[in-house]
Order: structure tokens, then C-alpha cells, then sequence
């Protein structure tokens, strides 16, 4: 019976350390922001670009309506596309790191591994006159070593609080849809400019916030 017992409270154990590795907003390895902490607008984020085809177009829909985003790139493309990362910041959006290969596994490597990969995607950055301040982990896993590496980086950790499940097989209206019944005042917003459509994903939100009395 006890034995039985140290198995149950290991595997309670266990599936709460797995909810507050896969949901950054628990805290529980990491402070992350999860809702606009400079004012009420409304935040539009995007990760896992820089995208060669979506990457412009979304640059093109923020500017019409005049919304600075922050962008969290993967240093990987940031190397493969630097003139679309520093057209990005030229036109006044914020830059974040995403790590280097974007591996959710490599969120649960040693310390010094986790490190170098940061390092690496920053160190890209710079050579494009870039500093990076800001960082979401892939999938918002967070561990002790993500933890303890963006303490020593002092980075800010983002998270969210309108996931978009834009990469999924959803058709946009149903994207932007589940977007607009959760907007409210300091919501930030996860989507990512590599799919395709985010321009016009993105536009249809910014319409629909607009038509909702919040700004961005």
C-alpha cells in the first residue's frame, strides 16, 4: 500500500510539473508577462519569423494602420533573411528572441546549451545593430533552465493571453473569431507571421478591436 502510494503522489508530482512546464502562465518556473504592462492597448505579437512572402505583407498591414508590434524571431531565419529583420526594427517594431532552432526539446537541455543557443540568436541580432531585450520560449515551455538562462540574459520573459491557434488547420475567420470573443483591455496576442494570410488575420483583428472601443 505505501508503495502504491509513493507511485500516486509521483505521478501527481510529475503532471504538475508537466502543466507548469507547458503553461507559461502558471509561473511556476518563470514570471512571465502575460497581459500589456505599459498600458490598456491591446498587443500584437508574432513568432517563429522572419518569413520571406509574410513577413512584408504584415509589415505593410501595421503600417497602414500605424500599430508597432513585437516580433519574436528564430535566430536561424534571422541569419537566412537580416534584411527583412532590420526593415522590422526600421520601421519601429519590437524585436524578441525565440532561440536559435525553435526545438521545444532544447528547452529541456542543460544550462549550457540553453545558453548558447540564446547567445547565438542575440549575437545575430547585434551584427544588425539590433539588442535584444525580449524573449518567449517556443511554446511557452518553460523549465528551471529556461529560467535560470533568461534570468542571467535579463531578458523579459512574454507570454500571452489570446492564444490565436493560428498555425492549426483553421480556417481564418475561425482564427479571428477566437481572437475578437477574447479581446479586452492589456490583452496580448500570440500569432505567428510565418503563416499564411497573417496579414489579412491580422488586419481583420485590428478592425475588430478598433469596433470594440480598444486601441493597439
Amino acid at each position: 500500500m505505501a508503495f502504491l502510494i509513493i507511485i500516486l503522489l509521483s505521478l501527481v508530482a510529475l503532471a504538475i510539473v508537466a502543466y507548469g512546464s507547458a503553461n507559461i502562465h502558471s509561473g511556476m518556473f518563470i514570471e512571465a508577462v502575460c497581459k500589456n504592462p505599459d498600458s490598456d492597448k491591446v498587443m500584437l505579437t508574432y513568432d517563429d519569423g522572419p518569413d520571406p512572402i509574410n513577413t512584408p505583407k504584415l509589415l505593410d498591414v501595421l503600417d497602414k494602420y500605424n500599430i508597432k508590434a513585437t516580433f519574436f524571431m528564430i535566430g536561424e531565419k534571422v541569419d537566412k533573411y537580416p534584411d527583412i529583420v532590420k526593415e522590422v526594427a526600421k520601421r519601429g517594431h519590437t524585436i524578441g528572441n525565440h532561440t536559435y532552432f525553435h526545438n521545444p526539446w532544447h528547452n529541456f537541455h542543460i544550462h549550457r546549451q540553453y545558453m548558447s543557443e540564446l547567445k547565438r540568436t542575440d549575437e545575430s541580432m547585434r551584427k544588425l545593430g539590433i539588442d535584444v531585450k525580449d524573449f518567449r520560449p517556443p511554446l511557452g515551455i518553460t523549465t528551471p533552465t529556461v529560467a535560470s538562462s533568461c534570468t542571467r540574459m535579463k531578458y523579459r520573459t512574454w507570454g500571452w493571453t489570446i492564444r490565436s491557434f493560428d498555425t492549426m488547420s483553421t480556417p481564418r475567420e475561425k482564427v479571428v473569431s477566437r481572437v475578437v470573443k477574447r479581446l479586452k483591455p492589456k490583452a496580448i496576442i500570440l500569432l505567428h507571421d510565418r503563416m499564411d494570410d497573417v496579414d489579412i488575420v491580422t488586419e481583420k483583428i485590428i478592425i475588430a478591436t478598433k469596433e470594440k472601443g480598444l486601441s493597439l
